[in-house]
């Protein structure tokens, strides 16, 4: 291996680490409901809200403005700047007295997360050729996965460590609750991992650089979708389902295991911890590698179908998830929505490399987080919370709540995602297949009224640059 193409890998390898803390700052609330609620006197509805809408909302809304400063500034300075704001808002949670303080530090944590996925795509797009660039952007992603279990073992083995009395001796913290303590420890890594993010060295601007008179900033992004509608939206919907499974699932699987089996914090941690660090990495690197091997094949829509495929292989586990299980059977379903989820985390952002113009790539990357975010993270912990509110909090009304939830929206993915890889199954390239299809939407691929919807959320922030 050239000595270049290891420093490229490097940095994917730095950017996943990135990826693994902001997993961390983001998911450890879920293994700290129930101290949380004790405390300070809230509703499963109310942490619903903490874990999707507060974070999601704003993670999702952020991505955009922050992926068109990537395109325009500087990638590395945009991850650092996100990484510094995540990082304060997870140690002002652990400053919060009250819901509204909490609310509005998760609000602060989800702001500064937006910005790292679209920089990280395209800097990960200007440093692999095409036939790698779907296990490298899946090796980014395996942040992600990792992330999220080690966010149990860690936020678990932490809050232990407090709980024993370990922060009595500690300055400006010896006075907090252990949930708190935990909070701020966690915080703590990223504003060190600032100062490794300022050494990598962007890569130049792809061969794709805009040329005098083609468009740029918001301009860029509007017509790259406006030609591309036919892709995007389904695509879109498809995968907004699949984020929606994933969240509701770690947001609340861990109060789910302590609730149902009486299980301690930390067990919970380690036991749910190593079900997600052994199921997701092994799901989305099956998915990178299958996506590689579909397009060395000549498959024009190979990330597609392995979307489609992911969908359907994740089904009949969503679906499950409402039935009475034990412990061993519990975990295991779970494990397998965990394999399936993971498979198109890595090579769907992939897709979206390879079929956007350069000038637009982090926008319509950032635009892909708003869209699947939104709908995803945003109403899928909040629904459950709310559904298990409303059925009387108790035992088992989480785990209902949750299957009512995560079947629904894996249904719904599989049937849009097998469509659009039905629709997309031939021609030089799927790009191409599906912007013949947004010309002719009249027909039936894709309604007029839906793309209108799709054009608003566009139209928004083009109004917004024009006003700067």
């Amino acid at each position: 291996m050239q000595k270049g193409r290891i420093r490229d890998w490097l940095v994917v390898l730095l950017l996943m680490g990135a990826l693994i803390l902001s997993f961390v700052d983001r998911i450890g609330l879920s293994l700290l409901v129930d101290p949380i609620r004790a405390d300070l006197g809230i509703s499963d509805a109310q942490i619903g809200l903490l874990q999707g809408i507060a974070f999601g909302l704003f993670f999702a809304v952020m991505g955009l403005p922050l992926g068109w400063l990537a395109d325009r500034w500087s990638r590395k300075g945009t991850i650092m700047l996100g990484v510094g704001l995540w990082s304060i808002a997870t140690a002002a949670c652990g400053l919060a007295v009250n819901f509204p303080q909490l609310l509005l530090a998760r609000i602060g944590v989800g702001a500064g997360e937006a910005g790292l996925a679209p920089a990280s795509y395209s800097i990960v797009h200007d440093r692999f050729p095409k036939e790698q660039l779907g296990r490298a952007i899946s090796l980014f992603q395996v942040g992600g996965v990792l992330g999220a279990g080690m966010a149990l073992l860690i936020t678990g083995y932490v809050y232990r460590h407090f709980t024993g009395g370990g922060g009595a001796g500690l300055p400006l913290i010896a006075g907090l609750k252990p949930w708190q303590q935990t909070f701020i420890a966690i915080a703590t890594p990223g504003l060190l991992f600032v100062l490794l993010i300022a050494m990598i060295r962007e890569p130049e601007r792809g061969a794709g650089q805009p040329q005098p008179g083609e468009a740029r900033g918001f301009a860029a992004m509007t017509a790259a979708v406006r030609s591309r509608i036919g892709l995007y939206l389904p695509l879109f919907v498809g995968m907004s389902g699949i984020i929606m499974t994933s969240y509701a699932l770690v947001s609340w699987m861990p109060a789910v295991l302590g609730r149902e089996f009486h299980w301690a914090t930390e067990t919970v941690g380690v036991r749910y911890g190593l079900v997600v660090l052994t199921a997701s990495p092994v799901g989305l690197l099956t998915g990178g590698w299958l996506a590689d091997a579909l397009v060395r094949a000549g498959v024009a829509n190979a990330h597609v179908r392995v979307a489609a495929l992911a969908a359907t292989i994740g089904l009949p586990f969503a679906l499950a998830l409402a039935v009475p299980h034990g412990p061993v059977g519990l975990l295991a379903v779970v494990g397998g929505i965990h394999f399936a989820v993971s498979m198109p985390m890595g090579v769907v952002p992939a897709f979206l490399q390879l079929s956007t113009p350069q000038a637009a790539r982090a926008q319509v990357s950032g635009l892909y987080v708003l869209f699947i975010n939104v709908v995803g993270l945003g109403f899928g912990p909040t629904l459950v919370g709310t559904l298990s509110t409303g059925m009387g909090a108790d035992v088992t009304s989480l785990r209902l709540a949750m299957g009512l939830v995560v079947g629904p929206a894996m249904l719904v993915s599989t049937a849009v995602l097998v469509w659009l890889a039905w629709a997309t199954r031939s021609g030089p390239a799927a790009k191409i297949r599906l912007a013949r299809a947004h010309k002719n939407h009249r027909s039936g691929l894709i309604s007029k009224s839906n793309s209108k919807i799709f054009y608003i959320v566009i139209s928004i922030f083009s109004i917004t640059n024009k006003n700067q």
